[in-house]
């Protein structure tokens, strides 16, 4: 199944190269770049952002479901993140062989033990969907929904500019208003984290982006921090580390997070979702200690396990959505973009999926318990790998899941190359950003927060903008 784009294709190389000089000068000119990876420390020097020549074609039906379902999404994890007993239970198993889930879980354990502290919960999530190109209705699909450093939304919310300028420049069959939607990512985090920091109410406790020391992305989380600026001027914002709370920090006697002497509020992780992340026990001890404080940490450690694959598998199953939500309506939006998802647990449920993975391992996709992309298993590689591991507990830490066959359609990528791009067949990746914002109590914020679309050729299993499989780009609604 295939879409058309907004512009008829292919273009000569005169028009093609014409088109790319200038949609790299207008990205550029609008802020959408990157540090290098020369300097990833430098802001001295910056490059273009990898994107698509054109926005992605998506039925605007669907575009508009999807957004209006994210708060639904937005209140099943909130939920799901409070049911601490379903969270230990569907990842103890994971946690015998995964033990970056084993770390988490022991944290959960040892704050449930010690009384919850947090002043709230700031939930900044995305959930990403495909385009289900083996039927003619087209449904997306979910891919899984991240709870923990969803990026890329900021810096690419003046993409949208930059295509409705090409599409323009290129003759685009469209209205440039109202097909390319306008993405408020921005000023929808800012708000929720400012509404996070109000619900702390210390007037001089900080925002901290806990962040990498290597950070090309650093302009997506930049520009957050200047727009809570921009919100409040007098709400403090810092840029720590994980070593920086390891080994400054501590509790007081009512368990405020004191960080070099800053109280903390809000906690925002953009960096440990990933084992590499951790290179020594002062790290997890940042985690631990922020866990432990009354700092509002996004995500809190349920949050965090209640995005892993295990979690999105269990709740797949018949039933399980209506565990933490009743209203039908909702229930049915969510459980619409589900596809088949299957434990491979040691037992007979996950005996029967390995079988009918082993034979037909085209039709899935193999999915270990982390974060970070470039994980997935595929094709012949799911047999090899489960001929392997079906007789050890290492099955536990991944779950099997129905391939998406995703629609396609013609494109260009635009990178830092002076060579002109080939049209090729491409698929995009949906992903719609929520914002959750609560109190002890209740939700007191809760909103659909912009968009994010990621574009490779098709048949690339994997690889993210950053190895540069894949593009960044924006939705066409048809």
């Amino acid at each position: 199944m295939e879409l058309d784009p907004p512009v008829k294709l292919p273009l000569s190389d005169s028009l093609l190269s014409d088109a790319v000089n200038q949609s790299k000068d207008c990205a550029v000119s609008h802020g959408f770049v990157f540090r290098t990876f020369e300097n990833p420390t430098s802001s001295d020097t910056v490059m273009c952002g990898p994107h698509a020549l054109l926005p992605a074609p998506i039925p605007r039906k669907y575009f508009h479901q999807l957004a209006d379902g994210q708060m639904y999404i937005n209140e099943l994890l909130y939920l799901i993140s409070k049911d601490y007993d379903f969270i230990r239970e569907t990842l103890k198993s994971a946690a015998v062989s995964d033990d970056f889930t084993g770390r988490l879980l022991k944290i959960l354990e040892k704050i449930l033990e010690e009384g919850i502290a947090d002043a709230g919960v700031l939930a900044l999530l995305r959930s990403d969907y495909l385009l289900d190109g083996s039927t003619d209705e087209m449904l997306p699909k979910m891919v899984e929904i991240n709870t923990i450093a969803s990026s890329l939304g900021a810096v690419t919310t003046n993409l949208t500019l930059v295509h409705r300028y090409t599409t323009q420049l290129l003759g685009g069959r469209c209205d440039v208003e109202k097909s390319l939607p306008t993405n408020n990512h921005i000023e929808k985090y800012s708000k929720a984290f400012v509404k996070a920091w109000e619900v702390y109410d210390t007037p001089k406790a900080a925002i901290v982006f806990v962040v990498s020391t290597t950070e090309r992305n650093v302009f997506d989380q930049r520009l957050l921090e200047f727009e809570v600026k921009k919100i409040n001027l007098d709400i403090p914002v810092k840029r720590i580390t994980l070593l920086d709370i390891g080994s400054k920090g501590k509790l007081s006697d009512d368990r405020r997070l004191i960080v070099d002497g800053t109280e903390v509020a809000i906690v925002y992780y953009r960096d440990g979702y990933i084992p590499s992340h951790f290179k020594s026990e002062t790290e997890w001890n940042a985690v631990l200690l922020a866990a432990r404080s009354r700092a509002i940490c996004c995500p809190n450690v349920s949050l965090h396990l209640a995005g892993t694959k295990k979690v999105q598998q269990a709740i797949a199953k018949p039933g399980m959505v209506e565990r933490f939500i009743s209203n039908p309506d909702k229930v049915a939006a969510i459980r619409a973009t589900f596809t088949g998802q299957y434990s491979l647990d040691i037992g007979a449920e996950g005996d029967k999926a390995i079988a009918m993975a082993i034979a037909s391992p085209e039709k899935f996709v193999m999915k270990p318990n982390k974060e970070g992309g470039g994980n997935n298993i595929y094709g012949v590689d799911i047999r090899t790998k489960l001929l392997g591991i079906q007789n050890t507990s290492e099955r536990n830490a991944y779950i099997l899941m129905d391939r998406i066959f995703p629609v396609t359609v013609p494109g260009y990528k635009v990178v830092s190359s002076p060579e002109l791009p080939e049209l090729q067949n491409m698929v995009s990746e949906f992903g719609m950003f929520g914002a959750l914002v609560s109190d002890k109590k209740n939700a007191v914020m809760n909103d659909f927060a912009g968009h994010l679309v990621r574009t490779k050729p098709n048949g690339v299993d994997e690889g993210g903008v950053g190895v540069g499989a894949s593009v960044i780009d924006t939705p066409y609604l048809v």
